[in-house]
């Protein structure tokens, strides 16, 4: 089987399979190369064109599209055929199967039909949903993973391992996307980790009142479970027409398999060097890295992995994008506190301190002062931010803990301290190991009540 590749409204590439399927390349379409020339990372910084692109990287680009953990493995026990291995595709072929069958929806502005019919990626459908809906699909995805059911032609496809559902939202209502239609927002339940929905929205707020995100995240009541809703900044509402903007992630960008995500180093090493090389500026892009990192680490954040940095594409250009998918970690006593990647010499979020920051802007690329000022500034900010949070992200769920961690890892950071951990640590797992773990539980069904208004939507502010 061999896949057209769509930008937007744009064919752009063909995969093509050789040994049966072991292998997978992509092509781009003669007219793309026509137009926008050689060494363009029009769909990754890993394809370049014109193509045909390396086997393994392809093969990275394709399984970066896919969901991991329980979700992709239900997706997979649907079709004939298709086989994992160690929680992945056993082949690029199997990667292939799986986007024929959800790829019309996927993460930036990629969308995926398989070669050789008349099916190409429309503008679709969208179907309105009521309290009741919106409850029958929460309880369903144990079965129906990001609310994709191909029986009805919701076709979607997104990475994580985290359970998940995709919607669009217009005039403050919701709508199930359908035959293709772009989703406008992700919705997280609560799962495992208690009040994960109501900590990442609040973490979030912190991110966004810091300069490192405009994009909105709340807190919605469904049928009794805590959903965080976030806000995709890989999409644009002009009234009820969606426009995609294209997006990866660092891992796709380096070629990468989703599997590997943990193994991506330090952010000095591969990430650095890949905006260093291919941002439109460098030294801006390699500034807000420094920034997301440090954020990352003062809010106790461990799981920092390849997937959860990502680049805006557009035609050639590549920019960093906004931060996401970030909680305090060090509150659940379960988890290891050993960051996904090293800072500087320290590996775990209790020793890190301020000269390991400091080090790793430095191999970054960064003047030391320069880095300085970055986390005198980050530190400001987030006492700021922390000094007038709103009721509406703390009251109603223990957000007690959240805030005394972060407050004072922000001022062990001033004082050049190690930050330090939770007050009580217990047994202890990796990411991956928590990641897995997340993914096999059922969702939870403890009633927490809704986290106030919902925050105006830059999603509805702005037109393409």
């Amino acid at each position: 089987m061999e896949l057209d590749i769509w930008l937007g409204d744009q064919l752009v590439a063909r995969t093509r399979e050789r040994d049966r399927g072991r292998k997978v390349s992509i092509v781009y379409e003669e007219s793309v190369v026509a137009t926008m020339g050689d060494e363009i990372p029009l769909l990754s910084c890993s394809l370049p064109t014109p193509g045909p692109s390396e086997p393994a990287k392809a093969r990275s680009f394709l399984e970066g599209l896919l969901p991991e953990g329980k979700a992709l493995e239900t997706m997979a026990a649907r079709m004939r055929g298709v086989r994992l291995e160690a929680g992945a595709p056993a082949a690029p072929a199997d990667a292939v199967s799986l986007l024929a069958e959800y790829g019309r929806e996927c993460a930036g502005a990629v969308a995926i039909v398989p070669s050789g019919g008349s099916d190409r990626p429309g503008e679709g459908s969208y179907r309105p949903l009521d309290q009741a809906d919106l409850a029958a699909i929460l309880h369903d995805l144990p079965t129906h993973p990001l609310g994709a059911d191909p029986d009805r032609e919701v076709r979607m496809s997104l990475a994580g391992a985290q359970p998940k559902f995709l919607l669009a939202r217009f005039d403050g209502k919701w709508f199930e996307p359908l035959d293709g239609a772009a989703s406008t927002h992700i919705l997280k339940p609560t799962a495992r980790w208690p009040h994960s929905a109501e900590n990442e929205s609040l973490i979030m707020h912190l991110a966004r009142s810091v300069g490192l995100t405009d994009w909105s995240t709340w807190v919605e009541d469904i049928d009794g479970t805590s959903v965080l809703v976030v806000e995709r900044y890989d999409r644009r509402t002009d009234g009820k027409r969606v426009v995609r903007h294209h997006q990866e992630d660092l891992c796709q960008a380096l070629g990468i398999r989703p599997v590997d995500k943990y193994q991506i180093g330090r952010p000095s090493e591969r990430m650095a060097r890949l905006l260093r090389r291919s941002a439109d500026s460098p030294s801006e892009a390699i500034r807000e890295l420094f920034r997301q990192v440090a954020f990352r680490t003062v809010v106790g954040d461990e799981d920092g992995h390849g997937k959860n940095y990502s680049l805006l594409l557009d035609r050639g250009s590549v920019r960093l994008s906004p931060i996401y998918d970030s909680l305090c970690t060090l509150v659940y006593p379960e988890l290891s506190g050993r960051m996904a990647g090293p800072i500087g010499p320290q590996s775990t979020l209790a020793k890190v301190d301020r000269k390991a920051l400091l080090v790793e802007g430095v191999a970054m690329g960064l003047l030391h002062a320069d880095a300085e000022v970055a986390l005198q500034g980050l530190a400001a900010e987030l006492k700021i931010a922390i000094e007038n949070l709103d009721a509406t992200l703390t009251s109603r769920w223990p957000s007690g803990p959240v805030i005394e961690t972060v407050l004072g890892r922000v001022n062990r950071l001033e004082s050049g301290q190690p930050m330090g951990g939770s007050a009580s640590r217990s047994p202890r797992h990796t990411p991956q190991q928590a990641a897995d773990m997340t993914t096999q539980t059922t969702l939870s069904t403890g009633r927490v009540a809704p986290t106030g208004q919902t925050p105006p939507s830059r999603l509805e502010r702005r037109s393409s």
